[in-house]
Formats: C-alpha cells, structure tokens, sequence
C-alpha cells in the first residue's frame, strides 16, 4: 500500500463539490480510501502500479482541483513510463517539469 499526499489546499465550491470531490477520487481504480489529516489529504492507494486510466483520471482531479501535480510523480515507473512519463504525455510538463524520469 502506497499513500500519496496532497498537500495543496482544496477548493470546494459547495457541499455538493466536496462530495463529488470524494466520490471521484474514491472511484478511481487503485485507490483505497480518502482521508483528511492535519490540513493534508491522504489518498491511499492498493500499490505504485495504477493503470494508465487511474493516472489520468489522478491527474484530472489534481487539475480541477488545483493540486501540485508534481506529487503524482512518484507513481512513475518503467510500467507506465509509455502513457504518463513520457515527454509527449499529457500534463507531462506539470508532473516532472523538465526533469527526466529515472
């Protein structure tokens, strides 16, 4: 189990925006559970591995949301380095900057 954390502040426009906040994020594959502690959020994920449509889906939220990006950077591996760190993939640029991936 791996625990990506948000620390950006989250922006909810209503009650309603927070629920679907918390609904998105719960229903992307790979992740476990979402929980707010001490002004972060914990998301809590099944393992480093997510499929290429959870990282997209992460990186979506991350954008409505207005999230640094840059977090989901450690989910990076050889596995899904052909569709999420890959120069040419999208929000590449907001995840690794010009940093190359290892």
């Amino acid at each position: 189990m791996v625990t990506l954390i948000w620390h950006a502040p989250r922006h909810y426009f209503s009650p309603g925006d927070e629920t679907a906040f918390f609904s998105w994020s719960e229903s992307i594959s790979g992740v476990i559970s979402v929980q707010g502690r001490d002004g972060e959020l914990h998301v809590c994920l099944r393992a480093k591995r997510l499929p290429a449509q959870s990282l997209r889906e992460l990186i979506a939220l991350y954008l409505r949301y207005r999230g640094d990006l840059k977090e989901l950077a450690q989910l990076a591996n050889r596995a899904n380095c052909p569709g999420f760190a890959e120069p040419k993939a999208y929000g590449y640029s907001l995840v690794f900057g010009s940093a190359q991936v290892a």
